[in-house]
């Protein structure tokens, strides 16, 4: 279970949509999905190592209470920063709580 006081990140998940502005013009473009809490850890040790054998450029972990509809086809922003969703694991698979390893996006 998460602790609360963990929780202290807010984040934004993004996906990538078909969004149509005042002028009827259609672009593809991020747009939030939802904003909640999450912990943040950076990746080191084990976990780093882990995730880089894994193929993966893996540097962050974010922990969010559950939200469906998550998938690796969207981004988290954290302040400035934006990162790519490399993996989503509903923890236990009792959709309480779900875990997101990130790449930082080259802007």
């Amino acid at each position: 279970m998460i602790n609360p006081g963990e929780l202290r990140h807010r984040i934004t998940i993004l996906e990538y949509k078909t969004v149509k502005d005042e002028e009827g013009i259609v672009t593809k473009q991020w747009v939030p999905f939802k904003t909640v809490w999450a912990a943040r850890q950076n990746l080191h040790g084990r976990e780093y190592f882990a995730a880089q054998q894994a193929q993966s450029k893996a540097t962050v972990k974010f922990k969010t209470r559950y939200i469906p509809g998550i998938t690796t086809d969207m981004r988290i922003k954290h302040g400035e920063e934006v990162f790519n969703i490399i993996y989503v694991d509903n923890i236990k698979g009792l959709n309480r709580e779900m875990e997101f390893l990130c790449e930082l996006v080259d802007q």
